[in-house]
């Protein structure tokens, strides 16, 4: 079966994107390839205001999910939180299809979100507060969200099945030891609309722009339903690494930003390593099905994960590629 860069291949990146971008009356001279996985992604401007462009297989992801995620994107942008918008096309359409003999893509734009992505290297306490604020706002708006009646989204339960399912039988006996202490105890854990709902399940410093005073979050391809305590975990997957004293203050910044609009307990405080450890389980299942399984990096990014499993506090994770 082709994999999911087999089935984009077949587009020409400069002359699609352009004749795509068309679609949006962009103005042809300024669109630019900006990033090329699952989804293959150009900036353009029109008439100076500048936009993103996703374009996707539609053997990758259907029009039903491409529409989903779009719909709740809309949500969220007319409920209050920071993010960009989607962009109607010249013909009123939020997606658009472009067929290239037998393929088919599916594209959709939104508003460009100004500054820059939060510093890896150098965060600070400024941003991961403002940080925090924009994704309490994204949950506030979430909670009210009642997706139409043909559209559905993956659960925990979907990703944490599809986690079992993609580790190897013959694997290590830490991988399933990890696995079934975590399982009970994600099934134990309340669903109650306050504490869980439509997630952003990827929020990465790639995911959030900031621009000196505040940051708006981006890249709503697969929204999950889940506990939100899996989205304020997330942005420390990356800095977890840091010793104490430049983890800590960046870590109080983004929870005081997020209760300063949403209501987060010390209880799911205390929650957050495990979701740590499920989301480490995750990486684990995506790179053993989508990896060639060859070379030295493979073996030593699974080791990677593993010495992370039953971890008392947030480690570090590999980077998800999966978008």
């Amino acid at each position: 079966m082709n994999s999911w860069s087999d089935r984009n291949a077949v587009l020409d990146r400069e002359r699609s994107g352009r004749e795509i971008a068309a679609l949006w009356d962009a103005d042809p001279c300024s669109v630019r390839l900006v990033n090329d996985r699952i989804n293959i992604v150009y900036r353009f401007e029109v008439g100076g205001r500048g936009m993103f462009l996703k374009v996707c297989a539609a053997a990758n992801r259907s029009m039903l999910e491409q529409r989903a995620a779009a719909e709740y994107l809309q949500h969220l942008a007319s409920n209050g939180a920071d993010v960009c918008a989607p962009v109607l096309s010249r013909d009123g359409r939020r997606i658009e299809e472009y067929r290239l003999g037998d393929d088919v893509f599916l594209a959709w734009v939104t508003d460009e979100a100004p500054g820059r992505v939060i510093s890896l290297e150098e965060p600070t306490v400024a941003e991961f507060r403002a940080w925090g604020v924009a994704l309490g706002k994204m949950h506030n708006a979430a909670e009210s969200y009642r997706p139409s009646d043909d559209h559905s989204y993956f659960t925990w339960k979907d990703l944490w099945q599809q986690t079992h399912d993609g580790m190897d039988r013959d694997d290590s006996e830490p991988v399933w030891d990890e696995y079934d202490q975590l399982t009970p105890w994600l099934e134990s854990l309340s669903e109650d609309p306050d504490v869980y709902g439509l997630t952003h399940t990827d929020i990465r410093t790639e995911n959030a722009m900031w621009d000196g005073e505040r940051v708006r979050i981006i890249d709503f391809d697969e929204p999950v339903y889940h506990w939100y305590a899996s989205d304020v975990m997330r942005p420390f997957l990356e800095v977890a690494q840091l010793p104490a004293e430049r983890f800590d203050p960046i870590f109080d910044a983004f929870l005081a930003g997020y209760r300063e609009v949403r209501t987060f307990t010390d209880r799911w405080v205390e929650e957050l390593p495990r979701l740590a450890r499920m989301k480490n389980l995750g990486f684990y299942w995506w790179i053993n099905v989508n990896s060639s399984k060859e070379g030295d990096w493979y073996v030593e990014w699974l080791e990677g994960i593993r010495v992370r499993f039953g971890a008392p506090r947030l480690r570090l994770g590999p980077r998800d590629e999966s978008g």
